[in-house]
């Protein structure tokens, strides 16, 4: 999954990692100093008994926290003592447990685990970054940097369920970076979330109007979700709008090319079908059969001639008899059991109408999808002839044309294609023909490419066969 990386993080990491130079050394030393001066009231008995003490040193580890970031453990401390603070102040009546409650819901807190937070981060410990950011984000919840630091962690510890919590609330929270969109989607799109990742890179688009990669991620969701025709509407928008981006034209003809495949895989599972109702074959079985029921009933009626003729040898023609009648017999058997698996196959095919019209809607479909896949490929070379990609595209698709019509031949029986095979091989000749010179294009312009060299020798055997 690809990683939200924004320049801005890397800019704000830059500031928390700067290194110390003696004067913040000593600026630091003060302020832990200050710290411990605290820490010792927080041990007078007398006053630990009042918020103020530990208020003051809520505030000086704040104040060391956002001055020197590198003193890791200061934001939480911060926390703590303000947390102690408003329990000795509730203890004590609670006068002034509001501004105590502002401490620990102030900017300058967050600030602090921000700040902290990177520090970690700069460290490679990204779960510890990943806490204090989410923290700065609790504490302050409109608060987008937070948000975004947050989710940035969690998706490098892998926790895509905590990115999302934090990348949503970003939104959600007015930020527009199309950055975050994109990785949201991506979550949504890799735990098959297809309707969230289409919602989110459509937010994304209308704060990003003028963002390419959003637009494009939205047409791959649409694709990998199995909605086709919307991935083609959004595409031809894209096309309408920018008519010169030939990226988006070619990726548009291998919709159109892909939609025109599994059309074709469709009628091709409807042929399957159709099939197992074909009688023709049966029937000719059926016919030989019946003619073998005559040429049994000619050889009983002779044998019976001869027993007339032949009285001396009545008893062996007679066993003969028997024999030819048994035959006869199975044989009727067999006629019965075939007429009524014939029967049985024009019974299912009455009820099989509606296969066949759906089969001719997908061929109409078919047909289109293929007529605007060519019509896109072809726009495509009129302003770049060498584009490889759709000279492959092009060569492969009227191969593939060329394969489906030879399918028609090899499903004739000897009889059909004395009458109609040579016109339908032709037609199929034609149709390799027609992906010779795409090929042959597609391999002058990467000659070094051995799926074009092995393609295009392929076409040309099949031409020599062709006669042409």
């Amino acid at each position: 999954m690809k990683r939200l990386v924004l320049s801005a993080f890397g800019a704000f990491m830059a500031v928390g990692a700067v290194a110390q130079d003696a004067v913040q050394e000593m600026t630091c030393k003060t302020l832990r100093d200050d710290v411990a001066k605290h820490i010792k009231n927080t041990e007078n008995a007398k006053k630990s008994t009042k918020s103020a003490t530990w208020l003051d040193l809520g505030s000086s580890y704040l104040t060391l926290a956002q001055s020197c970031p590198s003193d890791s453990s200061s934001a939480v401390k911060a926390e703590e003592a303000f947390k102690k603070a408003l329990e000795v102040e509730n203890a004590a009546g609670g006068k002034k447990a509001k501004d105590i409650e502002a401490k620990l819901k102030s900017p300058e807190l967050a600030s602090a685990y921000l700040m902290q937070g990177a520090g970690y981060y700069n460290s490679k410990n990204y779960k510890k970054a990943a806490e204090f950011f989410s923290k700065s984000s609790e504490i302050s919840p409109k608060d987008t940097t937070a948000a975004l630091y947050a989710g940035i962690a969690e998706q490098l510890l892998e926790n895509n369920a905590g990115a999302l919590k934090h990348l949503n609330n970003f939104i959600a929270n007015g930020g527009k970076d199309a950055s975050v969109f994109y990785s949201v989607a991506q979550i949504y799109k890799a735990d098959k979330k297809f309707d969230e990742a289409v919602q989110v890179l459509q937010k994304g688009m209308e704060v990003n109007p003028t963002n390419s990669d959003l637009p494009n991620e939205l047409i791959n969701v649409y694709l990998q979700s199995n909605n086709i025709d919307k991935a083609i509407s959004d595409l031809e928008g894209l096309v309408k709008k920018d008519p010169n981006n030939l990226t988006n034209m070619t990726n548009l003809g291998l919709i159109y090319d892909s939609k025109a495949n599994d059309l074709g895989s469709k009628i091709n599972k409807i042929d399957d079908q159709l099939r197992k109702f074909d009688t023709d074959k049966d029937e000719k079985k059926l016919m030989a059969e019946q003619d073998k029921l005559a040429a049994y009933d000619s050889e009983i009626a002779n044998l019976n001639a001869r027993i007339k003729k032949e009285p001396k040898n009545a008893a062996s023609l007679k066993k003969r008899i028997a024999e030819v009648t048994a035959d006869k017999l199975s044989i009727e058997k067999g006629v019965e059991e075939l007429a009524g698996a014939i029967q049985a196959k024009k019974n299912e095919a009455a009820g099989a109408t509606g296969l066949k019209a759906e089969k001719e809607q997908l061929a109409v479909q078919q047909k289109d999808a293929k007529s605007k896949a060519a019509n896109y490929y072809q726009k495509v070379l009129e302003k770049d002839p060498n584009n490889f990609d759709v000279l492959y595209n092009l060569a492969v698709m009227n191969y593939n044309e060329g394969v489906e019509i030879k399918k028609v031949v090899d499903y004739m029986d000897i009889a059909t294609y004395r009458r109609e095979g040579k016109a339908v091989e032709e037609k199929a000749c034609a149709q390799f023909a027609i992906s010779k010179p795409y090929f042959e294009r597609a391999s002058k312009v990467k000659p070094d490419d051995d799926v074009v060299k092995e393609s295009l020798n392929n076409v040309i055997k099949i031409l020599e066969q062709c006669g042409k």
